[in-house]
């Protein structure tokens, strides 16, 4: 593992606040374009539209699953953000780069922060194709009804992984799903799905 320092990127959540009041978190991919406010509301479509300021835009703003508990997060976090389409790189384009092996294995860790916890490492472990229309794999999953049950999901998520990892998964360890669409394979059911777990603190600062 190479070695990770944080802060990668040091937020200022206060004065992000001041400019939108649902800011819940920042999320940047060390090396990547990737680096933006996360906000979270009551619905998953305000933001589907609505800029970081609070102004129409196509590009939308990352958010958090309105359904998330981002004080003392979930088993899986799942933030939804735009494939504004080919030849952008803003938003989530770039996460179908992950598709390709060679920039998988260059780029696997993210920062992920919240208002609540600050300076975080998160290693991705799954990338997954998802026919949103016909898929045995609720990725959308936020609560688990016991070890077994989440450990089964982890088992899946890594079955339908393009890329393979040695990354072990415990019933205490947090998941952030990253969630884009993706037509390429499947149509507008088509999404691409990153999936992250919390590192734990053995990284230098």
């Amino acid at each position: 593992m190479p070695e990770l320092i944080l802060p990668y990127i040091d937020v200022d959540f206060e004065a992000l606040l001041q400019i939108n009041p649902e800011t819940v978190g920042w999320i940047a991919i060390p090396d990547t374009v990737i680096s933006y406010p996360v906000v979270q509301t009551t619905n998953n479509s305000k933001y589907l539209g609505i800029s970081f300021e609070g102004r129409s835009a196509k590009t939308g703003t990352l958010f958090a699953d309105y359904r998330n508990n981002m004080e003392t997060l979930d088993s899986n976090t799942i933030i939804y953000g735009h494939n504004m389409g080919a030849g952008r790189n803003d938003m989530f384009n770039t996460l179908l780069l992950y598709k390709d092996f060679g920039y998988f294995s260059a780029n696997r860790y993210i920062q992920f922060d919240n208002i609540h916890e600050r300076y975080s490492f998160w290693e991705i472990f799954a990338v997954i194709e998802v026919n949103t229309s016909n898929t045995p794999f609720y990725y959308q999953q936020i609560q688990f009804t016991d070890e077994d049950e989440f450990l089964e999901w982890i088992t899946m998520a890594m079955t339908l992984s393009i890329h393979s990892t040695d990354v072990e998964i415990t019933p205490q360890d947090n998941i952030l799903t990253l969630s884009t669409c993706d037509r390429s394979k499947y149509g507008r059911s088509g999404r691409l799905i990153i999936l992250v777990v919390k590192m734990q603190p053995e990284i230098n600062s």
